[in-house]
């Protein structure tokens, strides 16, 4: 017979394991036999060196399938093989009772040889199975469910331990559950390395389901190629036989393991652990009893995630729960922050976490147990800058951001949501540290032991080792994440909600404001006709019938005659007023000084307010404007300084700029003033502070008020009763 391939991977260790080739391994356990044949031609490309040994017959020549398969056999094979990729039936050759085992390889057919079970015992282990699967059933919680599973398997199968393996976030694994012999040490609650499972041997257990080991010191057999141009590795990845690495031979040797069993949990599609079965000695495990294994699994996965589903499925409706209660206090009046935070549900009842927080507009809202707000600012500059991220979670925030090392007692754990990346909204959520005790077997930090001159290799003890884990929370599960994410998106709807509403609002309001302007103007200027009437009537009485009228004549003639002179400035008010909406804006440069003198001028203040003190500043800078809405403004502010004052002791109007960019323009008076309470009060319509002794309209604040917003201006006011006021004006 031909030598072993050199193809096959010689210079493997600790520092490549996890890139292993181990699909490709070249050899297979001897406790079967293996060959490949072409699929079209029969031909036999590859086999294994122990065919003489398996079914002694040391004259045995192998060429085509035919010479070991009958032609029936081979028949029933390709039928098989055309249903479904791998298959396994019974076959005898040469007297000895055989399981034949194949799978489909592309262009090839791998074809598995081994002793063959007794129908007794196959109806046996049906008998077990289905006890089995009623006590899976039955089992209350899933660590009950664990335990029965390691105890009901251990009594199938007959190895010496059998452990439920779990792997966490990083493929570290945690013994779950074990069934032992009585004199064995309990493996139960330690955990072992993610090196000690490379990430190869889980993609290969995901597909192949289970893998037995039958002897750790076995002789493994070769694989070879029946001519040179077949000499290319055959891909073991469904082999019932393959050969395990050499590295976890070795690392199996060290724990004193003579045999395993080893089957997938797989639960959504990824290896959630395994059942790990040991022996202190070689034990064989027949087809049927790894197929029945396989199954028990499989069952178990699904009980699994029966319960998981179900357990997260409570959790997930208690969290839409409290989630749409958290939407209906924040749709009451628009405030999110005191939505989330000011009711019995709040923030923390949405996940496990004990402490919250809510940015909204640079404000922070806490809530329960989180770090300072100054130690919050800093967090939320890092995560907006730093990560730019609209969700970041971790259970360990100072291995990410070296600060929260300060507070882990309340946030080693941070879930961040971005509500609005530009300005910096976010929602966070904060669990504290979770101090833990872990129990290793072994010192995960001495995974790989190595001396000067030789090549690394497995560690050799397995004795329990204590590690202390502190700065780490518990971890964020799915639901807490899918419920961050679920609100933020609730949060947006609201938003969106209210920009709508608003809109609408504003929408009608404009148009109603629109509506009212036009109707003023209207109503003002087919008022003025009658109005003028009846003003007109009123002067013919005063001049031609006033001496023949009694004194209560003579007063109402004087009433009508001063009411319509008020209602006539009044319908200007209104009508300038409503004018300025309309009117289009005509800039241009104005001399300041000169705009002052034609206001004094025709407010004839001289005459007027001969006891009125006024200042004017020189040179006041010009103004860009339109001209005519700007002697509105400053008509209005001026007349009004004169009239507050008017009645105090030594009345003084000052009228000036401040030295500054832009420009301020100032109407000092030290009249009557009023309170600051009211300082936005007095831009409104009609709003009068001094109703009594002071004539005017109401509406000459409002036009000044439309003068500035068309400008792009701002107006301000500053006043203290009995000492006067002051409008400062810009542009």
């Amino acid at each position: 017979m031909s030598s072993p391939s050199n193809l096959y991977p010689q210079k493997i260790d600790l520092t490549n394991c996890d890139k292993e080739p181990i699909h490709i391994i070249g050899k297979i356990q001897s406790f079967g036999v293996l060959f490949v044949m072409d699929k079209i031609t029969q031909q036999i490309t590859h086999y294994s060196e122990n065919f003489a040994t398996f079914f002694q017959q040391d004259d045995l020549v192998l060429t085509k399938a035919s010479d070991l398969l009958s032609l029936p056999q081979l028949d029933q094979l390709f039928a098989k093989l055309k249903e479904q990729r791998s298959v396994a039936f019974e076959v005898t050759i040469f007297d000895k009772l055989c399981t034949l085992m194949a799978y489909d390889l592309d262009a090839k057919i791998v074809v598995e040889f081994e002793p063959k079970s007794s129908i007794g015992e196959i109806l046996q282990q049906q008998q077990q199975l289905t006890n089995i699967v009623s006590e899976l059933s039955n089992a209350k919680d899933e660590q009950q469910m664990c335990d029965k599973a390691a105890g009901l398997i251990k009594e199938f199968l007959g190895y010496d331990r059998v452990m439920v393996y779990k792997f966490d976030e990083n493929w570290n694994g945690a013994v779950i559950a074990e069934s032992k012999e009585d004199h064995l040490e309990s493996w139960k609650g330690l955990n072992y390395p993610s090196t000690d499972i490379p990430q190869q041997a889980r993609a290969l257990f995901l597909k192949q389901g289970v893998r037995i080991i039958a002897d750790v010191n076995d002789n493994v057999v070769s694989i070879v190629p029946k001519s040179p141009a077949n000499n290319q590795p055959i891909d073991l990845t469904l082999s019932e036989l393959r050969a395990s690495s050499p590295i976890h031979i070795e690392y199996l040797q060290n724990m004193k393991v003579g045999a395993t069993l080893t089957a997938a949990i797989v639960y959504e599609n990824s290896l959630w652990g395994l059942i790990a079965c040991h022996h202190y000695g070689p034990r064989f495990t027949n087809y049927y009893q790894r197929q029945s294994a396989k199954f028990l699994t499989q069952v178990f996965s699904t009980q699994l995630g029966l319960r998981s589903s179900n357990k997260n499925l409570e959790l997930i409706n208690s969290s839409n729960r409290v989630r749409a209660t958290l939407v209906d206090q924040m749709s009451v009046d628009w405030d999110i922050a005191k939505g989330l935070s000011a009711h019995k549900d709040n923030l923390t009842n949405l996940t496990a976490a004990p402490g919250a927080a809510i940015i909204i507009d640079g404000e922070i809202k806490k809530i329960g147990k989180t770090p300072t707000k100054d130690e919050l600012k800093l967090l939320h500059q890092w995560l907006v800058a730093q990560k730019g991220e609209e969700l970041f979670y971790t259970n360990k925030l100072s291995s990410h951001y070296s600060k929260a090392d300060q507070y882990k007692s309340v946030a080693s754990g941070v879930l961040y949501v971005a509500i609005n990346k530009e300005k910096g909204d976010c929602l966070l959520w904060f669990k504290p540290e979770k101090k833990e005790t872990i129990h290793w077997g072994g010192n995960p930090e001495k995974a790989v032991l190595s001396k000067p001159g030789e090549e690394l290799s497995p560690r050799k003890s397995f004795e329990k080792f204590i590690e202390n884990v502190a700065g780490q929370s518990a971890p964020w599960h799915d639901y807490e994440i899918a419920a961050a994410k679920a609100l933020k998106q609730s949060i947006t709807e609201i938003i969106v909600k209210k920009y709508d509403e608003v809109k609408s609002l504003n929408e009608k309001l404009e148009s109603a404001y629109k509506e009212l302007e036009t109707f003023s103007y209207s109503i003002s200027h087919d008022l003025r006709a009658p109005l003028r009437g009846i003003d007109g009537f009123a002067q013919i009485i005063k001049e031609d019938y006033f001496d023949s009228l009694d004194d209560y004549g003579q007063q109402a003639i004087q009433t009508i005659i001063a009411a319509t002179s008020k209602m006539d400035k009044l319908i200007d008010d209104i009508l300038a007023l409503s004018g300025l909406s309309q009117k289009q804006k005509k800039p241009q440069w104005c001399a300041m000084d000169e705009l002052i003198q034609e206001i004094l001028g025709y407010l004839q203040t001289e005459i007027t307010y001969p006891d009125t003190a006024l200042i004017v500043h020189q040179d006041l800078p010009d103004i860009f404007g339109d001209r005519p809405m700007l002697f509105q403004l400053f008509l209005n502010l001026i007349s009004n300084a004169f009239k507050y004052s008017a009645k105090v002791k030594n009345p003084k109007v000052e009228i000036g700029s401040l030295d500054q960019e832009p420009t301020i323009y100032f109407v000092k008076d030290n009249g009557i003033g009023f309170d600051m309470v009211h300082a936005d009060r007095i831009f409104g319509v009609f709003s009068r502070l001094q109703l009594e002794d002071y004539e005017g309209s109401g509406i000459g604040l409002a036009i000044v008020k439309r003068v500035v917003e068309k400008h792009n201006g701002s107006i301000k006011v500053q006043s203290e009763k009995e000492k006067g006021t002051t409008f400062f004006v810009s542009f």
